[in-house]
């Protein structure tokens, strides 16, 4: 049996490492060409050395750039609020948030606590130098609440219209998934003459009835109709989907402060028995947006004097904040809330000693006599302007109205 007969150098033929190698002039002329591409500051379409294409630089208006951090952002917090025990209140600051941002994309600026305020049958503050201004925060509140009202309570009207939106919704998000699908699906609805409203309630919905997210989380993606975003769609679904990341980054850097605030009033909370309540008072407080000492006493299972005296103990400590100016029927929220107390009117107090009505001109009010000097301080009298004007001479004038009787008494005499 004769044996394989192994290839000479020169009768060998060429093997693929061997053609890979390419000579020193073809190595210098490639160099040169790369070069000049890395000068004229564009990347090359593929490798000539290797024979793969480059991967192209992603933009923000790439579709597949934008898809691909709006589902990251979205698995992020999904897996952040997987049985979260803030929950409540997580739901209540971000609809607040999403109101916010509904209401200014269609031109009405407000205040989200101010709303927060409203919800819980709080009077808000309403500022403003004039009527017209306060009117038109109490317009922009007005248009929040509507908008709050459809992406947390939609009843009524609203109910029917966001059961035809989601008919729109699942028909796309069958097709392309469910981030691209409902840019598809929010696009196409505008595009036949929808308001937005009801589309946004829909996508609350979506996002929790199809497994997006654990919570009904109010991403609606706001800022997609700002005045300067364009309405192609392949652009537009890009900057819809951007929103939407943005917003869940956002959402996710607000839950981390609340949950920053918590800890920390946990960790402050001062030491107690093993069978103190404390620290599940903290954990109520920090879940419910507000709290009262007798849903407090409910919950925990305790007297109200004792859930008082929680409350008092931890407002003394500067972990909890009482929102409504009130001495009785007060409410209580974490120390994060703050901005809400700021946003509530305080009630109307009378002053001490003063009965009903307007006061005599005779009354003897220490407490008002002070206040009046005080406000007094640094203005003119009227007696001491009228005394310190410069005299005016009238003496022109009087002759020029003379001289015009004189011109009217000579023409009468003529014309008569």
């Amino acid at each position: 049996m004769s044996s394989p007969s192994i290839p000479t150098p020169a009768s060998r033929k060429t093997c693929c490492h061997d053609a890979a190698v390419p000579s020193a002039g073809s190595l210098r002329d490639r160099s040169l060409a790369c070069s000049d591409v890395s000068r004229s500051g564009h990347a090359p379409l593929s490798d000539s050395i290797s024979g793969v294409r480059a991967p192209r630089a992603a933009t923000a208006d790439d579709p597949v750039f934008s898809l691909t951090q709006a589902a990251l952002a979205f698995g992020r917090l999904d897996r952040r609020l997987g049985a979260h025990p803030l929950l409540p209140a997580i739901l209540f600051r971000e609809r607040l948030e999403a109101a916010r941002a509904c209401a200014a994309v269609d031109g009405h600026l407000i205040d989200p606590w101010s709303l927060g305020a409203e919800l819980e049958g709080l009077t808000p503050r309403i500022l403003g130098e004039s009527a017209y201004e306060r009117g038109t925060m109490v317009d922009a509140l007005h248009a929040a609440f509507d908008q709050y009202l459809w992406l947390a309570r939609p009843d009524g009207d609203r109910a029917p219209r966001i059961a035809d939106a989601m008919v729109v919704l699942r028909r796309e998000t069958q097709a392309a998934g469910p981030l691209l699908g409902a840019a598809r699906a929010f696009h196409r609805w505008i595009d036949a003459g929808m308001d937005r409203a009801a589309m946004r309630g829909a996508l609350v919905c979506f996002w929790r009835t199809d497994r997006v997210l654990c919570a009904p989380l109010p991403l609606v993606g706001a800022g997609a109709f700002a005045s300067d975003v364009p309405w192609a769609p392949a652009r537009w679904h890009s900057c819809f989907l951007s929103c939407l990341a943005d917003d869940a980054n956002a959402m996710e850097r607000r839950i981390a402060m609340l949950e920053h605030a918590w800890r920390a009033a946990r960790a402050a909370a001062p030491g107690q028995r093993r069978t103190s309540h404390a620290g599940a008072a903290i954990d109520l407080i920090a879940a419910f947006p507000v709290i009262s000492a007798s849903r407090l006493s409910h919950l925990l299972g305790m007297s109200l004097k004792a859930a008082y005296l929680h409350l008092e103990r931890f407002l003394d400590d500067g972990l909890v904040i009482e929102v409504t100016h009130r001495s009785a029927r007060r409410l209580f929220a974490l120390n994060g809330l703050a901005p809400l107390r700021e946003a509530v009117q305080p009630p109307r107090r009378p002053m001490p000693g003063r009965k009903r009505g307007r006061p005599r001109r005779d009354a003897d009010f220490p407490e008002t006599r002070a206040s009046l000097a005080d406000a007094s301080d640094g203005m003119l009298r009227a007696e001491d302007a009228v005394r310190t004007l410069t005299p005016v001479d009238y003496t022109d004038l009087e002759e020029a109205m003379a001289a015009a009787d004189a011109a009217i008494a000579r023409f009468q005499r003529r014309s008569s």
